[in-house]
């Protein structure tokens, strides 16, 4: 297979540690492979990846060992001179590394690169900045970039009391994310889309408000519920062939499915998919179809086929916001992505609205 430009520059420049920041759908996958499998490393390998992503892995044939992330957890401390790594979808190992409540798994990749410091490193991300600059500060450690971690703490965060708290506690000051950018861009080998595709039209996106009677319950989450309603209807509406549904709710989910399920075949993608390799494949194929996604799992399959992506109720985390609206993106079928929100009372506004800002829905800040 012919690699593009940036893919071709990354194989020849052979990086020892690298944190790949490139936007979805420029394709990582494929050049890292060829960068694992490449003489320099030959020995004790590894691919770390999401669990729904593993055999889209092993489909490469490398030499390594693919594992998920769930399963090098385990296994981490037991691994004995390996040569080089990949770790995909690196943001999940991102937790902070020198504060009290530390992620197992960002400990797990911590102890193993401090133990064989000499081990070749590529991560791969298309956000490496999440809810705040703790993210990058620790993907740059995986890489052998240090921070001083007090230093860090003390550029982009402030400490603060809150009438709420028993104790002060430190907070994102208000422009971290500008002082973070140069840092990123710096240390980072980024690639976007627009590098690689010139002329990339824009996604359409379509706001469709839903009337529901305002009802006051004891938490959000029992209004955002209630403004659920009548959403399959909308859902139905739209007439597309094929179309893929994101659902933040278990229950709704199921509900979409039991209602959707009379027009036309309906595929699930949620946490109780056993073989979602196996269903993506299906959906992908299907003639005509609703492909039910869990608003977290917008990631490792194409969606291109699809005639859009309705935002029945959406995430809150921008990183999946991103992920999942990077779906019908590809380089070799370039599309106008459509994407379609379905906006049911204050609650579903105010989680978009966040979103728009380029940042993770925070119930206590309303």
């Amino acid at each position: 297979m012919q690699l593009y430009p940036h893919q071709q520059k990354l194989i020849d420049e052979n990086p020892a540690k690298e944190l790949l920041v490139w936007e979805m759908r420029v394709g990582k996958s494929l050049p890292a492979s060829i960068w694992i499998d490449m003489p320099c490393r030959s020995g004790n390998t590894y691919i770390i990846c999401l669990k729904a992503n593993k055999k889209e892995w092993e489909r490469y044939n490398t030499k390594a060992t693919v594992l998920t992330k769930e399963e090098f957890k385990k296994i981490a401390h037991t691994i004995e001179n390996p040569t080089a790594i990949v770790v995909d979808e690196s943001h999940y190992f991102a937790s902070p590394l020198f504060l009290k409540k530390r992620s197992q798994l960002s400990v797990a990749l911590y102890n193993l690169i401090k133990k064989y410091p000499d081990m070749d490193v590529l991560l791969l991300t298309a956000t490496p900045i999440r809810q705040n600059a703790w993210s990058l500060h620790s993907l740059l450690c995986y890489i052998g970039i240090y921070y001083d971690w007090k230093v860090w703490r003390d550029t982009f965060f402030e400490l603060k009391t809150m009438p709420y708290m028993r104790f002060p506690a430190w907070f994102p000051k208000k422009d971290w994310r500008e002082k973070l950018i140069p840092i990123r861009d710096k240390h980072c080998n980024i690639v976007s889309l627009h590098d690689v595709v010139k002329d990339l039209p824009l996604p359409e996106e379509r706001i469709i408000k839903i009337k529901n009677k305002v009802v006051v319950g004891e938490r959000w989450t029992d209004e955002h519920k209630e403004e659920q309603k009548g959403k399959v209807q909308e859902v139905l509406n739209l007439g597309y062939k094929k179309l893929i549904v994101v659902a933040f709710y278990t229950e709704q989910i199921d509900e979409l499915a039991k209602e959707l399920s009379k027009e036309k075949p309906v595929y699930i993608l949620d946490g109780r998919t056993k073989n979602a390799d196996e269903v993506k494949t299906q959906a992908q194929q299907a003639d005509e179809c609703y492909f039910i996604v869990q608003a977290s799992m917008g990631f490792g399959f194409d969606g291109y086929m699809f005639g859009a992506i309705v935002f029945v109720s959406m995430m809150h985390s921008i990183v999946e916001y991103i992920q999942m609206t990077g779906r019908q993106r590809h380089l070799q079928h370039i599309i106008t992505p459509q994407h379609i929100f379905l906006i049911g009372g204050k609650w579903d506004s105010r989680i978009l609205s966040s979103l728009k800002k380029n940042e993770s829905f925070n119930p206590h800040a309303y």
